[in-house]
């Protein structure tokens, strides 16, 4: 998509992006459930590779990553999740 297509939904999901950002900060992140945090857990390489170097390798795959919207019981995995979502959006994926 190119031109003002890809002009007003790159508007639109920044607008989206400060709305969701701004209720994040006033109401704090949803737990995630059991299923999600194993997922995670299990998923993810957080232990042995940093997220930088993730998101580096199999960045330009991820659609759509929401990891990083949710609260963990493990600081470290929430810690390596939202690292990568910041990673993903950095590197100009629309996350």
């Amino acid at each position: 998509m190119t031109g003002p297509r890809r002009a007003r939904l790159d508007r639109l999901t920044d607008r989206w992006r400060a709305r969701h950002e701004a209720r994040v900060a006033a109401e704090g992140r949803p737990s995630a459930d059991a299923e999600r945090e194993a997922h995670a857990d299990a998923f993810f390489p957080w232990r042995t590779q940093s997220a930088a170097e993730y998101a580096a390798t199999y960045g330009a795959a991820m659609v759509g990553y929401t990891y990083d919207d949710y609260s963990y019981s493990d600081p470290g995995l929430e810690a390596w999740l939202r690292e990568l979502g910041e990673a993903l959006r950095a590197r100009g994926r629309r996350c």
